[in-house]
């Protein structure tokens, strides 16, 4: 964007934050008093700026010949410029707090020039990081932000083991108040950083994400050169980890060579993963994608997967694009490779059933969503409606006297998102297991049914492929479980799929469908409930696969 009509106004911009950051150093590090109208009135003319800069954005973006990547920009700019904005609020925030103070030299012990230098360098980064779209300086951003929370966390230290110690405690919080007002600062010049990246790579990403990307590019051997790198986000969740396929923009991110899967989350989720990676490579080499470099948490709590980028669909994207046949191939070949995997994996050691202790557990989240279908309460005729909480709770305490008969190795998330299959070469891929366990292989099997029936596919006729796709993979289930010699299948079958409806309404945003996959959990816990408190064994138990016949429209 150099030489574009706004570089003048973004430099003019980021030049009066610097002189407002160097005002306020001079109030309060150099006692100058003399600073502080001219402090308020760069501050006024600051956000008088702001305000122009991004009205000329706007209009910018919104004639006909801005493309998207200058639209991209132009966006960013604007953001930029709001936060700057906010940085230039704190700076004018400080000398208000300095007023409160006993008198100025209280200030100079804890050395806040420290600070105001880390500052200025941060904002002199700011302009050519822009304008270039150079993401290593962006990154400087994000290092001076760790140097500031330092300072921080040094002086709040300080400052607390200094009441009670004869100081002025009105002294005292405002020079905390001070400090932390300068560390947050250090947060917005993050965020900034985060936004030219974001304005460079067309990818909403964490400055912690891209340095872990570029440590786990440089572990495969790649070299990060932002200018080329393509990052493209897939499979969205409810993990809490950041997912995409990296490639560079020469090669492009669906060459197999050159691209890999990148996975960032929660280090105990990514250690787990790692294992769990490892593990199914040595029981089913080539069943999931190999691990090209693990990245361990730094200073946070998150760590990063590199792995092998396999360019196949999952089946819930054919189901969804009415290739159905290919699907139902992939799902046949899925079933089959975990019934061999759970016979080579089976323990027999007897396990505790837990699908309602797990239901209880994710039942505040659906509650959040639908609170009405969760409370609701109310009869017909003479039969009293009680809300799920209460139902649930009756079906746990039975469940309890349910023994699984034996253990295998599970997927733990065996959804159809989670199974790549390419219909040419007939290869199949499972991803994301980091929940693979020893335990009840009756979990697979219902997650995967109610992710087949909760598809938001209308029309009778897709509807009712889709319940054909469920009830042929529980007829495969079934025979297994037959062949196994398990003879409580369906009673924990039925206590799975009760789980997996209530929970799957985190996921519907129709609550027409999520009140349907409520009412079978309904249906089915009272069906064990009378079951059990009659005191027949639950070999006996058995109902009708119907249950998977959900209807939209």
């Amino acid at each position: 964007m150099k030489g574009d009509e706004l570089d003048g106004d973004v430099r003019l911009l980021t030049t009066e934050v610097l002189q407002a950051a160097s005002e306020a150093r001079d109030l309060l590090v150099r006692r100058d008093p003399g600073k502080s109208r001219s402090l308020f009135n760069r501050v006024s003319y600051i956000t008088i700026q702001v305000a122009l800069l991004q009205k000329l954005a706007m209009e910018k973006a919104m004639r006909k010949q801005s493309k998207n990547r200058e639209s991209l920009y132009l966006q960013g700019l604007s953001s930029v410029a709001s936060r700057l904005e906010r940085i230039s609020d704190l700076l004018l925030n400080l000398d208000r707090q300095a007023g409160y103070l006993s008198r100025i030299s209280v200030l100079y012990p804890y050395n806040l020039d420290e600070f105001f230098k880390e500052i200025l360098y941060g904002l002199e980064k700011i302009h050519p990081a822009l304008v270039q779209k150079d993401v290593s300086l962006a990154v400087k951003l994000g290092q001076v932000e760790e140097k500031l929370d330092s300072f921080y966390a040094n002086r709040f230290a300080r400052l607390i083991k200094e009441f009670g110690t004869g100081s002025s405690a009105e002294d005292l919080v405002t020079i905390i108040m001070i400090v932390h007002y300068l560390e947050r600062i250090g947060d917005i010049l993050l965020e900034i950083g985060e936004k030219i990246i974001y304005m460079s790579m067309g990818e909403k990403i964490k400055l912690e994400q891209y340095k872990a990307l570029g440590v786990g590019l440089r572990a495969t051997g790649e070299h990060l050169e932002p200018s080329r790198l393509d990052f493209r986000s897939i499979w969205g969740g409810r993990s809490g980890c950041r997912i995409g396929v990296v490639g560079h923009q020469d090669g492009g991110a669906g060459n197999d060579d050159q691209t890999v899967v990148f996975k960032h989350g929660p280090a105990s989720k990514m250690t787990r993963e790692r294992d769990n990676l490892a593990l199914w490579e040595d029981l089913r080499p080539g069943l999931t994608p190999r691990v090209k470099a693990f990245i361990p948490a730094q200073a946070g709590n998150e760590a990063a997967l590199m792995m092998e980028f396999v360019n196949s669909r999952n089946l819930q994207a054919l189901f969804l694009e009415n290739a159905s046949d290919e699907a139902i191939a992939g799902l046949r070949a899925a079933f089959a490779t975990m019934f061999s995997l759970w016979r080579e994996t089976r323990a027999d050691r007897e396990a505790s059933s837990t699908f309602c202790r797990q239901t209880e557990d994710r039942l505040p989240e659906a509650a959040t969503l639908y609170p009405g279908l969760m409370r609701h309460r109310g009869s017909v005729g003479p039969w009293r409606l009680p809300p799920i909480a209460e139902v649930l709770s009756r079906a746990k305490a039975l469940e309890e006297s349910l023994r699984v008969p034996f253990t295998v190795r599970i997927h733990g998330d065996f959804n159809l998102s989670n199974l790549l299959y390419d219909p040419e070469s007939r290869r199949l891929t499972f991803v994301d297991i980091y929940r693979s366990r020893e335990t009840d292989y009756v979990q697979d099997v219902s997650v995967m049914l109610v992710s087949i029936v909760r598809l938001t596919v209308s029309g009778s006729q897709s509807r009712q492929r889709l319940f054909q796709a469920a009830s042929a993979a529980e007829s495969l289930a079934r025979r297994f479980a037959e062949e196994e010699g398990d003879a409580t299948y369906q009673a924990r079958l039925a206590f799975g799929l009760a789980r997996s409806f209530v929970t799957s309404t985190r996921f519907v945003l129709e609550e027409r469908l999520a009140g349907q996959f409520v009412a079978r959990a309904r249906y089915l816990w009272e069906r064990l409930i009378r079951h059990g408190e009659g005191g027949r064994p639950w070999a006996d138990f058995a109902f009708s696969m119907e249950i998977l016949d959900i209807a939209l429209g």
